[in-house]
């Protein structure tokens, strides 16, 4: 028994070491892109491991200067999206869920068929689209296609999780004579809700990262979002500041850290229900 205890100890202890370091070696990126983002180009070419003295706090208030229109642009429109995918995804997955029509597995296949389909290769046929749609340059242009793109996957765990909720329920709200948008919003959304905040955060992580699609299909600065927008600022320099720099990714990087600090509770929770849906 001694000889088990003390294999089983060595086994975790040797787990423990393992994660710490790697933990340890995830932070060391971000650890550095603070560190850097309070440092001066002299203070950085001089000594690049030292820490900061003085510390250079000017350098947020020139990331902030030129990057918080395109934060705001993108909260907004990632925030829209965001909205716009998880409401169609609900709906979608009740219909797919609860109703009965002709073809629903036919349709449902094909719809999971889009999740095969690089989004890359849809760039061109989308540009053109939005381009006849006059929507170009607009906060549509991101907004429709990333609801659009978001709620695909949605719609396969919403269908899964919402197969999981009982029918009586909504039987009994038709009894008591209320229509399936009732019974989807007052039954099944609420239901639902740990695996939708599943589907909304990863969407808008999604969405906050995407840099290709705005980059073609935004020209003006005052509307682009913040991931193009720094890379722009990045290359406007003529002398790059370094430090300057490395604020506005720390400015960038904000809200996803709140993001998750916020729904990882709910996003987890999700993550947990539809492992043990069937």
């Amino acid at each position: 028994m001694n000889k088990r205890h003390i294999s089983s100890a060595a086994r975790q202890s040797l787990t423990i070491t393992i994660s710490i370091i790697l933990l340890i070696l995830a932070f060391v990126p971000v650890l550095l892109m603070l560190v850097l983002s309070l440092k001066t180009n002299a203070q950085i070419y001089g000594n690049f491991w030292s820490l900061p003295d003085p510390v250079a706090w000017d350098n947020y208030g020139r990331s902030f200067g030129r990057l918080y229109i395109n934060m705001v642009n993108t909260i907004f429109v990632v925030s829209a999206a965001t909205l716009m995918s998880v409401a169609l995804a609900a709906t979608s997955g009740y219909v797919f869920a609860k109703l009965e029509f002709p073809g629903k597995e036919t349709l449902f296949l094909m719809i999971l068929s889009l999740m095969m389909i690089p989004a890359i290769l849809t760039l061109t046929p989308r540009f053109k689209l939005m381009e006849t749609l006059n929507l170009l340059n607009t906060r549509w242009v991101l907004i429709l296609n990333w609801a659009a793109a978001g709620q695909v996957f949605g719609i396969l765990l919403c269908r899964t999780f919402m197969n999981e909720q009982p029918n009586s329920l909504f039987e009994s709200s038709r009894i008591d004579g209320a229509t399936e948008l009732q019974a989807l919003y007052l039954i099944a959304v609420p239901l639902a809700r740990p695996i939708l905040t599943t589907i909304g955060v990863m969407n808008m992580i999604n969405f906050y990262n995407d840099f290709i699609w705005p980059l073609i299909a935004i020209d003006s600065n005052l509307k682009q979002v913040i991931s193009v927008a720094i890379r722009s600022f990045e290359a406007s320099t003529g002398t790059i500041e370094i430090g300057t720099m490395m604020s506005g990714y720390a400015f960038a990087t904000l809200p996803l850290v709140l993001l998750f600090m916020l729904g990882s509770r709910f996003y987890i929770e999700g993550l947990t229900a539809g492992a043990i849906k069937s």
